[in-house]
């Protein structure tokens, strides 16, 4: 029985290793093939770089002002996060721990919103939107319909979340004085870091990815986030090394987000599973 254990395990352990060699070889790659020079990555698309080269790097920040790209999709999500977590944190406390006639009932129409396609309102949205293009900026106007499409998958996290507090924190709370305001500040927010995480990383990783709006609303160049900036890369001369540089830069602050915050991510998601 000990044998057919261990076999079993390393069945497991193998089958694991291998999916993980999927998913990070792409990865790898990416960066391997960024700091490759030009010459070395057609010569050797797929193996170690022979030298360090960082000229890709260079080129896209100093040639190509990758950094004003950058600069706006910072602006971008940032605007977009701090709202989403605004706006979802205060919906999910009024419709879970908040007890009134039509919570549920307002809970369902949030959830609703998972299931409509996102980029299948992209033209009314843009027609609606038409008149605030005409006097704001399009890094502003484009945070809206961001916003919106990210405030259901927000309240679903955080309430899931938010069911699972016992009832005695508010309870304590009212014993001691505290009104509705104070207890969500100092009791509820502090306690809720899991589900705050994870709603963070997915409505940034949403929205600093995001690249069919950005195409259509964000026209001028000195606007445009970094999806477009890399969909301007391409075309019959392309050059890879800077294309692949430009992707690294893109994707290295979710990966710095998810190592730090995995584990909250992870407690965020799973929290509303274990409720009753």
């Amino acid at each position: 029985m000990k044998s057919i254990r261990l076999m079993r395990s390393g069945l497991l352990y193998g089958f694991l290793g291998l999916i993980t060699i999927i998913v990070l070889y792409p990865l790898i790659w990416v960066y391997m093939s960024a700091v490759k020079s030009e010459q070395d990555f057609f010569l050797n698309p797929w193996g170690i770089p022979q030298s360090f080269n960082l000229d890709g790097f260079v080129k896209v920040i100093t040639e190509y002002k990758l950094h004003i790209n950058i600069l706006n999709s910072v602006f971008v999500s940032m605007l977009t996060l701090a709202a989403v977590m605004i706006l979802a944190s205060l919906a999910a406390y009024g419709v879970t721990r908040l007890k009134w006639k039509g919570s549920k009932l307002t809970l369902s129409f949030f959830m609703l919103g998972l299931l409509i396609p996102v980029h299948s309102t992209l033209i009314p949205i843009y027609m609606s939107l038409q008149g605030l293009r005409e006097f704001l900026d399009p890094r502003i106007v484009i945070v809206l319909p961001y916003i919106v499409f990210a405030l259901p998958t927000a309240i679903m996290v955080l309430s899931g979340y938010f069911f699972t507090l016992p009832k005695e924190l508010e309870e304590s709370a009212v014993l001691d004085g505290c009104c509705i305001r104070t207890t969500f500040i100092r009791i509820i927010l502090p306690i809720s870091t899991p589900a705050m995480a994870t709603v963070g990383i997915l409505t940034f990783m949403a929205t600093w990815n995001e690249l069919l709006f950005s195409l259509v609303f964000l026209i001028k160049p000195e606007y445009q986030t970094i999806p477009v900036a890399i969909l301007q890369f391409t075309g019959l001369s392309t050059d890879w090394t800077k294309v692949l540089a430009s992707i690294a830069i893109t994707i290295a602050p979710s990966l710095v987000l998810y190592m730090c915050l995995q584990n909250k991510i992870i407690q965020g998601v799973t929290a509303g599973s274990v409720k009753g």
